[in-house]
């Protein structure tokens, strides 16, 4: 199965919008605070933690999008921890104090900021905000980060008259991609360009739909060269999760744009 975002996020999201607190959302409560022992528990372990079946253990699964107990085991396992959203010089030694983190962070934040104010221009904001104006179906993805600002990005042009579409995780931006238009716009935030290898199935169908596509990355690659129609570049330093505010920078600027070029007039 292709997650496109974490099980803790996907798991974190169903609790976060369910409206009422039945079993599957006391079983999603005890899988995370139990989340690192969940690969070695057997699916009838799980259940009597959780006092419940074995059989609405399965269900709550495949609520999930995974087919069976074994294959989400698989995924909890598979899970990339924290440590590797930052530099291992901040993360090899817990003991020893980092008080030059914050220099490096707030240095690098900067530098994105200088890139972008120099190389994205605003006549290209404008030119992409008049194609999310002009396309009647206009898909925004990313992973993780970017999937969540997509949301704060749908809501502000929901504000101006603009709907858009996005989806958190594979499932969510397949069943979003059966219900556009072909020759659709697609903007894809993804400033490692992991986007292009975790979500193949995603980029496969926007190309089917004959949808443009156009990026937002920190670095080009053949595999992002080879799906997009257009590369954005709007940053250089990502050591310690900086991309994540350039993701929203470009967001805003982009909300601005569309404001001040088609909403105002």
């Amino acid at each position: 199965m292709e997650l496109g975002n974490s099980v803790r996020s996907i798991l974190l999201r169903y609790i976060n919008n369910q409206k009422k607190q039945d079993n599957n959302y006391f079983i999603a409560q005890i899988i995370l605070d139990s989340f690192n022992t969940i690969p070695q528990l057997t699916i009838y372990e799980l259940s009597e933690k959780c006092f419940v079946s074995t059989a609405a253990i399965s269900r709550f699964i495949r609520l999930l999008g995974f087919a069976t107990y074994t294959e989400f085991k698989a995924a909890c396992e598979a899970e990339i921890g924290i440590v590797h959203d930052y530099d291992k010089k901040y993360t090899m030694k817990a003991n020893e104090p980092s008080s030059d983190f914050m220099e490096e962070f707030t240095e690098n934040l900067y530098s994105n900021l200088a890139y972008c104010q120099q190389h994205l221009s605003e006549s290209k904001l404008q030119e992409v905000v008049q194609m999310i104006a002009e396309t009647p179906d206009v898909v925004v993805f990313g992973l993780e980060f970017a999937a969540f600002m997509s949301q704060h990005f749908q809501s502000r042009l929901a504000m101006m008259d603009k709907r858009i579409h996005t989806g958190f995780t594979v499932a969510d931006q397949l069943e979003t991609i059966e219900k556009i238009q072909p020759n659709s716009l697609a903007l894809i935030f993804s400033m490692e360009g992991g986007f292009f290898y975790f979500n193949e199935k995603v980029v496969a169908a926007l190309k089917k739909t004959n949808a443009r596509i156009i990026v937002f990355t920190f670095k080009n690659s053949p595999m992002i060269e080879r799906s997009a129609d257009e590369v954005i570049i709007c940053g250089e330093r990502n050591e310690n999760t900086e991309g994540r505010l350039s993701v929203l920078y470009v967001m805003e600027l982009l909300i601005f744009y569309y404001m001040r070029t088609i909403y105002l007039p």
